[in-house]
Order: structure tokens, then C-alpha cells, then sequence
């Protein structure tokens, strides 16, 4: 019966949940309303069996063994189901190397993805998540993962994820259920960053005044050149990381000659900062 409700349309399902009384199902997407379908599929045969039951008293008996058949069978089922699960268990704890990935995760167009370990790009030390666990955990391209990986074989050009333990620091199963990003509400920014420190310069006192900025803030620097963009850029972002110690810091620069990475990465060192 599931492979015919799952041939039909949303729509066709939508006007036989309608029919059968179902309520509340405007909601519901298809995997949902197959769902229902099913269970009031599974009432009624129910209660069809109870109207046979009173029509044929003999019959009960009968019935009643073969329930007690049915319900052996589904322990029996259990049992089995618990074995597998337990011998799934102490086989990853056999498979788990110990080591621990974290990095930012490449959804692939073939449906697996690598955790990008270094600068977020394609490298030696990448670690391979299979389609399954990206379909169960809802995972999207630039979810933070953490998890531990498997026993790497011979063949294997990638070592790959064995379990997940985080997404963005959350429970995986708190990521299976989120909202897609396009279907959230945009805001303005309501949590200030403030940029005046007691090493500052003047700099930052007059931005805090004049231009404040918030968690979520967009801005551009238009200057001439030599101005101190660059020299501005880099007080924003120590000021950012001595008043905000909990903010990631992305520094990305584009088309930089080398010496002015160098520069950057030197004026701004510590933990929670990265220099691309």
C-alpha cells in the first residue's frame, strides 16, 4: 500500500486524506501524509477485525492464537533487532580510530561531501561523509562537523567520517530537523559589537559614534588609496577579538600581495581567527 500512495501526487493524497476524515493535513508534506494514510489504513483494518470478531464468536479463539503468533514473532523480531544493534555498536568501536575531524563540510553534487580540514579548500587530510549521513542529518554545505573517523584502509585515498558528534555545536539531531536558511526571517542587527578598547586609537571611538556595527552587520570602507583602509581594517578586527572573545574572525583577502598577509596574519594572532 506505501508504494501506491507514494506513486500518487501531494495533491491526490491531500483530497483521499480529505475524503477519509483526516484533519489538520495542509501542514503535512508527502513522506507525512503517507504516514497518516498508513495508520488510519492500520485503524480501520483494526477495527474490521473487531466487527468480525462479534459477527463470528467461534472464530476468536483462533484469533487469539494467531495473535499470540504474531506477538512471538514480533519479539522475537525485537530480540533480533537489539542483537543487530549491539553487534553495530561494538563493530564501530572496533572501526573507530580515535581521531577526531572538525572542519567545514563540501556537500558534493553526487550527494557525499569531504570535511575541508585546511583553509577550506580541497586537500591530503580531507575526510569523506557518506550520502547517508548527510540525508539523516540534514547536513548542507558549510555546516561545522565534528565526529570521529574510521580505521583508513590501504585503498583508501580519504579517511572517512565513522559517526557524527556536533553540527555548528548542536546535537546532530537538532540540524535534522532546522529550518532551511532560505525560510528564515531576516533581521537587523540587535547585538552592538563594540570597538573602542583602552589601546585604541581614535579611530574606533569615532566609528563606535558615528557608524556603530552589530552581529549580522554589512559594511564597505571607500577610500582613496593609501588612506589606512588596510590599517582600519586591522583595528577593527583586534578590537572585535579583545571585546568579543567568543566571535569567530574570518579574514579573507583577495588579490593581497604576500607581504600584506604576512602583515595581517602578524597583527592579528590568537585563537578564533583565521586568515585566508
Amino acid at each position: 500500500m506505501r508504494e501506491k500512495y507514494e506513486s500518487l501526487s501531494l495533491a491526490v493524497l491531500r483530497e483521499l486524506a480529505k475524503a477519509r476524515g483526516l484533519k489538520k493535513i495542509s501542514a503535512l508534506k508527502k513522506g507525512e501524509l503517507i504516514e497518516a494514510m498508513l495508520a488510519e489504513d492500520e485503524r480501520e483494518a483494526q477495527e474490521n477485525r473487531r466487527e468480525e470478531h462479534k459477527k463470528n464468536p467461534a472464530g476468536r479463539k483462533e484469533e487469539k492464537k494467531d495473535e499470540r503468533k504474531t506477538e512471538k514473532k514480533q519479539e522475537e523480531k525485537r530480540t533480533e533487532e537489539r542483537k543487530l544493534m549491539e553487534e553495530k555498536r561494538l563493530d564501530e568501536s572496533s572501526l573507530d580510530s580515535g581521531e577526531t575531524a572538525n572542519g567545514i563540510l563540501e556537500v558534493m553534487p553526487d550527494g557525499y561531501g569531504f570535511i575541508r580540514c585546511e583553509n577550506y579548500l580541497p586537500g591530503e587530510n580531507d575526510v569523506y561523509v557518506s550520502p547517508s549521513q548527510i540525508r539523516k542529518f540534514n547536513l548542507k554545505t558549510g555546516d561545522i562537523i565534528t565526529g570521529n573517523t574510521r580505521i583508513k584502509q590501504q585503498q583508501e585515498k580519504f579517511s572517512a567520517l565513522l559517526y557524527i558528534s556536533s553540527v555548528n555545536g548542536f546535537h546532530p539531531s537538532e540540524a535534522a530537523h532546522r529550518k532551511a536558511f532560505e525560510d528564515l526571517t531576516p533581521i537587523f542587527p540587535n547585538q552592538r559589537l563594540r570597538l573602542e578598547t583602552n589601546s585604541s586609537g581614535v579611530a574606533m571611538r569615532i566609528m563606535d559614534l558615528v557608524s556603530p556595527v552589530g552581529k549580522g552587520q554589512r559594511g564597505m570602507i571607500v577610500a582613496q588609496p593609501k588612506a589606512g583602509k588596510t590599517t582600519l581594517l586591522k583595528d577593527v578586527a583586534r578590537s572585535i577579538k579583545r571585546n568579543n572573545p567568543e566571535m569567530h574572525l574570518i579574514i579573507l583577502l583577495i588579490d593581497e600581495r604576500p607581504e600584506e598577509v604576512t602583515d595581517i596574519k602578524e597583527a592579528i594572532e590568537g585563537g578564533n581567527t583565521e586568515v585566508i
